[in-house]
């Protein structure tokens, strides 16, 4: 049995060698590192080219947005070449945070899914607070033929199938072992395990019985048993489904 981890952070954690180190042992069968601005692109690839179990995305969140230029897209648009990127992420709409404007969020959400659709490659899609507009870009714009996952997905279900009629997986992180957390046990009990992916979003969002430390890949194990147990099946049969969900979708994973 082997656990995957579909958007971690391991770059933004000081101890992540160490952490790499023990996937053997923790039955760690590979990892996506995610990233969040050009200079943490670079270093994912960097870092993914180290590791036969780390693969990596590129891209600029929401939040990192702000005077952006085409140069900023051109370097992702290239980055995107390399072997071991296998999805451009994470990309979105972030209204929680109030420090880049919705303007400028649009112009980069549109310009990366369009680097995507560009290079083959499905999006891993950042969404707090803005699923409808999420939404309405993708179907305005049009959705990459590789299609994506909604990240760390924190909507209700409604919101859920309306991603999933379009054919996106469904990402589901931490909390989801939290208590009295019906919404998300909601949508991951309607939601077919064939369109799940586990993810950590390490080292933030960390799972029962970790919480309120720093988040590990390693982690992923009690995401993956949480989703076994509202699916009602073995965490075996739970692992070896949502492997072979990662790998249909990054289809550059071997």
């Amino acid at each position: 049995m082997g656990f995957i981890d579909t958007h971690c952070h391991l770059n933004l954690i000081e101890n992540k060698y160490e952490i790499i180190d023990s996937f053997d042992e923790n039955d760690i069968e590979y990892v996506v590192e995610v990233g969040i601005n050009v200079e943490n692109s670079f270093k994912n690839i960097e870092l993914s080219n180290k590791y036969e179990k780390i693969y990596c995305s590129v891209g600029i969140h929401p939040t990192d947005s702000k005077g952006l230029t085409s140069k900023d897209f051109d370097t992702i648009n290239v980055l995107a070449k390399n072997e071991k990127v296998i999805a451009i992420g994470e990309i979105g709409l972030d209204y929680y945070w109030k420090n880049v404007s919705k303007e400028d969020q649009y112009k980069s959400f549109i310009n990366q899914l369009n680097i995507a659709k560009e290079n083959k490659l499905p999006v891993i899609l950042h969404v707090r607070e803005a699923y409808e507009d999420v939404f309405n870009i993708l179907i305005n714009e049009g959705i990459p033929d590789n299609l994506g996952v909604v990240h760390c997905f924190s909507s209700n279900w409604s919101m859920a199938k309306k991603f999933l009629d379009l054919g996106f997986y469904i990402g589901i992180d931490g909390p989801i072992t939290f208590k009295n957390n019906n919404t998300l046990v909601e949508v991951v009990r309607n939601t077919p395990i064939e369109y799940i992916l586990p993810e950590t979003d390490s080292p933030f969002l960390t799972p029962v019985p970790f919480r309120g430390k720093k988040n590990k890949p390693i982690y992923v194990k009690y995401i993956i048993e949480k989703i076994a147990e509202i699916k009602n099946i073995n965490i075996v049969n739970a692992s070896r489904i949502l492997l072979e969900n990662s790998k249909k979708l990054f289809s550059k994973i071997i």
